[in-house]
């Protein structure tokens, strides 16, 4: 849909827009230049806002019944089914709540780059994957928390800015590395999950 827009890199122009996109909130430390002069450490809204959506997620999970027949689903379909869990039901509600959070992802990039690009996101599924894996969410589904995906898109940030600012390497690295260890964190969940089965058959 956003494509019958425009195929083209657009520029936000709106002042109230950009005013949001500009704002920042000084915070009482921050670090002395070479001038001598105090330069205040700030924080922009959108963080603020996405570590907020972190946290209402999390209590969510671990303490709603929404959040623990999620567990529930993601463990074991069949057995949710077998405990008279709706599916279907829970299913669409998380699917609305995907689409909500991809929405508000996506006004928060835009206020990031104060532009509109059909293309802009391409390949941050990737991103999101590796970053919920690294985590200690299991893709067999049931296990994850919100905070651990916080710390798996910090690692990847690390990563990211080391190979970025060490400039003699390509930026496939980038990508490269992040795939290395998304292969290295799948390989261990999956011998963690031999072991637990093993130990159950004892």
């Amino acid at each position: 849909m956003t494509a019958m827009v425009s195929t083209e890199m657009i520029s936000i122009k709106n002042e109230l827009f950009l005013k949001w996109a500009n704002y920042r909130i000084n915070m009482p430390f921050g670090s002395v230049n070479k001038k001598g002069r105090f330069i205040a450490a700030y924080i922009y809204p959108t963080v603020i806002i996405a570590l907020i959506v972190v946290v209402i997620i999390s209590v969510m999970l671990k303490y709603s019944k929404f959040g623990r027949k999620l567990y529930a689903i993601g463990g074991n379909q069949q057995s949710a089914v077998m405990m008279g869990l709706n599916v279907k039901r829970t299913k669409m509600q998380a699917y609305v709540l995907d689409g909500f959070l991809a929405g508000l992802g996506g006004f928060l990039f835009c206020l990031n780059s104060c532009a509109g690009f059909v293309e802009q996101a391409k390949g941050l599924e990737m991103d999101a994957i590796s970053s919920a894996v690294i985590g200690g969410t299991l893709l067999s589904g049931g296990v994850g928390t919100v905070i651990g995906t916080l710390f798996g898109v910090l690692i990847k940030g690390t990563i990211t800015s080391l190979i970025t600012t060490q400039g003699t390497l390509s930026s496939w690295w980038v990508r490269i590395t992040l795939s290395a260890l998304l292969c290295f964190f799948i390989v261990l969940q999956a011998v963690f999950a031999a072991a637990k089965k093993k130990n159950k058959n004892k």
